[in-house]
């Protein structure tokens, strides 16, 4: 017998031809987002009615979702907070079984993460999801196991955190250990495909260490064919980083790799404008080169940087409607990591939910661990190991070109061949008009 999540993913599959589906293509795209809008406003009011919406005799799983939507990580929140949303549209017309969100604020640091869990947790949440801190999601983890309440993580790297032997936490991300090998792996593919290869590399990275120690650990074992310069830490909210920069570029390093948060990506950018040096790699594998607001900040000089990241495969069915209700709600806002990771979170929360048919914290956690989801967003499975780790996982490298971040590896969902070495900042201005 065919599941409700199944027959949703037939449904996506299914001809447009009936003109009463909401994701019908209509003759204009003003006219396309303001039928989807429409429809989904209406399924949304339907499901707010006391007996509509919602299977007979089933309540809602109420499930917290912990983001900072405050300080210095706010942008992101807010992003990862536009996925939960897209899922809380869009589930319910796939069959899914019904939720509500119920919004915490992270803020800038662990205990205020703890706090705002525990507020959740009185306002009568069933399951959390979140938090893309990993300081912060580390600190949850811990007081999601000793409720228990099952704990779903979004996004966060700290292989801790599905080490201590935890029951109720899971994580459908890649962590630390997987983001350093894949990112020295894509490298690799890289360098092949475009025939440079830097020299050296310089490294400049947030000073709270999470991940680094890998970057070192594995730089060996994996054989790369530069040297590893130099190392430079920063603090994230430092607003004048030309120091590091400056000894970045004096180590004779012709590749960046940065770990850093979007702000600060920003401003060392920028930084390397200033002191015209451009070295022929810039890639990150945390702050994504590819989202607007580092395009946007940077314009024509945000071309060319790479990213390695947990992406999606734009051509599926699935990541097709989920993009396109992005754009309807929010045109600004291109469909990213945070938003993919988000939706991807809260839809196996529904999944265990409908399996369990129950929201008692054992009862959900035992349905998550038997999670078995063949289409998701980036092409892998959705499923949990013994340690509650999505080990399927696995990253993309994304490359900003001509304006655009698109998929360069790996080759099956790559949307164009990437482009090495940069060209250098004074030249991106002639090139654009060329």
């Amino acid at each position: 017998m065919t599941s409700a999540p199944e027959r949703g993913s037939q449904a996506l599959r299914a001809s447009s031809a009936n003109s009463a589906s909401a994701w019908r293509a209509a003759p204009a795209p003003h006219m396309q987002r303001r039928t989807l809008l429409k429809s989904l406003a209406a399924a949304s009011a339907c499901a707010a009615l006391p007996g509509l919406g919602r299977a007979a005799g089933r309540q809602a799983l109420r499930i917290g979702v912990l983001l900072p939507r405050s300080g210095y990580l706010r942008a992101a929140g807010d992003a990862c907070f536009q996925g939960a949303e897209l899922a809380r549209q869009l589930l319910p017309h796939l069959g899914y079984a019904p939720f509500e969100l119920v919004a915490g604020d992270t803020g800038e640091d662990a205990g205020s993460a703890v706090r705002a869990a525990r507020e959740l947790l009185q306002q009568g949440v069933q399951l959390l999801v979140g938090c893309f801190d990993s300081s912060q999601t580390v600190e949850v983890a811990k007081l999601a196991e000793a409720q228990p309440l099952p704990l779903l993580i979004n996004i966060a790297a700290a292989p801790s955190i599905t080490q201590q032997g935890y029951r109720f936490v899971f994580r459908n991300f890649p962590d630390a250990q997987r983001i350093v090998t894949d990112s020295y792996r894509l490298q690799k593919e890289l360098f092949r495909l475009t025939g440079f290869t830097p020299r050296a590399l310089a490294l400049l990275y947030i000073e709270n260490g999470r991940g680094i120690e890998l970057i070192h650990d594995l730089f060996a074992p994996m054989a790369m064919p530069y040297e590893l310069a130099v190392s430079l830490p920063y603090d994230p909210r430092a607003q004048d980083l030309s120091k590091q920069v400056a000894q970045a570029a004096a180590s004779g390093a012709d590749a960046l790799w940065l770990v850093s948060r979007m702000g600060d990506a920003i401003r060392i950018t920028r930084e390397l404008i200033r002191q015209d040096w451009s070295p022929g790699l810039l890639m990150s594998s945390n702050a994504n080169f590819h989202d607007a607001a580092y395009r946007e900040a940077l314009g024509v000089n945000a071309d060319y940087a790479v990213t390695f990241t947990p992406s999606y495969d734009p051509r599926l069915p699935l990541s097709r409607r989920v993009r396109e209700l992005q754009a309807a709600l929010h045109p600004a806002q291109a469909l990213e990591t945070e938003q993919i990771y988000t939706f991807e979170a809260v839809r196996i929360a529904a999944d265990a939910y409908r399996r369990a048919r129950s929201s008692a914290p054992e009862a959900l956690a035992a349905a998550l661990r038997t999670t078995s989801i063949a289409e998701s967003l980036s092409g892998a499975p959705l499923r949990f190991d013994a340690q509650g780790q999505n080990s399927a996982l696995g990253l993309d490298a994304i490359q900003n070109l001509h304006g655009v971040g698109q998929v360069v590896l790996p080759a099956r969902a790559a949307q164009a061949r990437p482009v090495l070495p940069m060209p250098a900042w004074h030249t991106r201005a002639s090139a654009s008009a060329a």
